[in-house]
């Protein structure tokens, strides 16, 4: 007679560790995605306003409207996940 112990329903230690390292990627990505593209537009300011005052102004003017396109993408996002008012 042998002892067969019960199969154990949790993911084994590799595979935990990569289920909580993925979660954590998925946590950080929009944070580290920001970091990314902010640095990308201070490079690409520098380099237009290396070519020319009105070019840099150009990519200001572009990143504002981004900006305010995703200020505006959020806003009505955060408004269909409230609650409605009575």
């Amino acid at each position: 007679m042998s002892y067969h112990p019960p199969a154990s329903k949790e993911p084994n230690g590799c595979l935990q560790t990569l289920v909580i390292t993925r979660m954590i990627f998925q946590i950080l990505a929009v944070p580290i995605a920001m970091i990314v593209i902010g640095l990308g537009a201070v490079i690409l300011f520098l380099w237009a306003f290396t070519e020319s005052p009105l070019l840099a102004l150009g990519v200001i003017v572009l990143f504002g409207f981004i900006l305010y396109g995703i200020t505006k993408w959020e806003h009505r996002r955060i408004q269909r996940e409230l609650p409605p008012e009575h």
